[in-house]
């Protein structure tokens, strides 16, 4: 490993997290970084490690490989190489340089306090920002998040915490020695989670040679990543709930909308085998992709809002995305999530690169459109850039109907271990 000096700023907004930065900010950030090349071979880490690096692909091809052996390899220019590699604590994967490469390392915590120091930037501006309004609903909608940042700003209504089973798989397996056994225990702690845990390992999506009978057999089966995946998955199910009917009305509603988008999602992420991500971690944004919902209701019942129902689903629609930023940063949630709930409305977005998460997310919202016959809602088809950047084929609305019609079966399977 040899260290490489003299390093231009800009060579940084090849990456995603610091394609805000403007030119001081560049300036201060490059003398945080270190530059090496690797001969073929190196490992930069192991998996199980936990550590405080972040590192960046500037050139070659790095090779990871799981605990149960499976691998992959992330080239220069894909768009996996424009993020942090393996950004997970403890590390699901070992990490080799499969040829000649060269990496950026930069502390965690520096683009931690980076993103911090933006986030401080945004607020400040639109604190001092008067946004033009179209309606007297626009209005009110504009009013309704001005209340809401300015609540959260002052602690003033608390979010909801990510669900205890969640936190604790999440937790456990940032340990070395966790096992099947260990995660199966605290599975079994939340008998619904439990359940659907089986439930799922035992679908067609995941059905293996004989029937999982127990929670332990299911983890087994599913693997400890997708094991996760699924029990945050699960988990937020309960958070879907609200006091007064009209918000039980809505909860009910988004909770639908996410697990159909969700199983779609998955269907996605397992047909075209997004890099640097498995088809779980693709469901998972997909039914994070509403999240904001919650942190909204919670706000209105926790400050008393008196809301006409009818305005009530448009006035959540100006706050959901917002709110989902907010949510995800609070459960500590890496960038390329947020970033979903941020960009995967956005139908007409354009990327520089190849499919990634949002794009994955934005499709599945396509299908789930035009599913439900909401052609009305989408732009034309060949406008949807995403649509290009997915390896799915000629965009055509025949070519969605196909794929939905080919993994009808799959897309049922998903929703049922993810609704009931």
């Amino acid at each position: 490993m040899q260290k490489v000096e003299g390093l231009k700023p800009d060579i940084l907004k090849l990456f995603q997290p610091f394609q805000g930065l403007d030119g001081h900010q560049l300036l201060l950030l490059i003398k945080q970084v270190q530059c090496f090349s690797l001969s073929a071979g190196h490992q930069l880490f192991q998996a199980g490690d936990i550590d405080s690096n972040e590192y960046f692909l500037l050139d070659g091809d790095i090779a990871f490989t799981s605990l149960d052996g499976t691998s992959h390899t992330i080239k220069h220019g894909q768009p996996a190489a424009r993020r942090q590699l393996a950004r997970l604590r403890p590390r699901q994967f070992t990490a080799s340089a499969a040829s000649a490469c060269t990496v950026l390392i930069i502390d965690a915590d520096v683009i931690e306090g980076l993103q911090d120091e933006l986030a401080r930037q945004h607020d400040d501006q639109e604190d001092y920002c008067v946004n033009e309004v179209e309606s007297i609903e626009a209005l009110e909608g504009q009013e309704l998040l001005s209340r809401f940042k300015s609540a959260l700003k002052r602690n003033q209504f608390v979010l909801p915490s990510l669900p205890e089973v969640a936190f604790k798989v999440r937790r456990l397996l940032e340990s070395d020695d966790s096992c099947a056994d260990d995660i199966a225990s605290v599975v079994n702690a939340d008998p619904a989670i439990a359940a659907k845990l089986v439930r799922a390992a035992n679908s067609p999506i995941y059905h293996g040679a004989n029937a999982c009978e127990s929670t332990r057999n299911a983890v087994v089966r599913l693997g400890l990543d997708t094991t996760r995946q699924l029990v945050m998955s699960f988990a937020l199910h309960d958070l879907f709930e609200a006091s007064k009917p009209e918000l039980k009305s809505l909860m009910r509603q988004a909770w639908q909308d996410s697990i159909e988008v969700a199983a779609i999602a998955l269907v996605l992420g397992r047909k075209v085998k997004l890099a640097g991500y498995s088809g779980e971690e693709v469901m998972l944004a997909g039914l994070l992709h509403n999240i904001g919902v919650i942190a909204v209701v919670a706000f209105i019942e926790s400050s008393h809002e008196t809301i006409d129902a009818e305005k009530l689903p448009a006035l959540v629609d100006t706050l959901k995305v917002d709110a989902s930023e907010v949510i995800l940063q609070h459960w500590k949630f890496s960038s390329v999530f947020v970033q979903v709930v941020r960009e995967s409305g956005s139908w007409l977005r354009e990327s520089p690169f190849e499919a990634d998460l949002c794009d994955a997310v934005l499709i599945a919202r396509l299908h789930y459109a035009i599913r439900h016959k909401r052609l009305a809602e989408l732009p034309p088809l060949r406008s949807i850039s995403a649509l290009r950047r997915l390896p799915l084929g000629e965009v055509t609305p025949e070519l969605t109907i196909t794929i939905l019609d080919e993994a009808r079966e799959q897309i049922d399977e998903a929703r049922k271990f993810l609704a009931s």
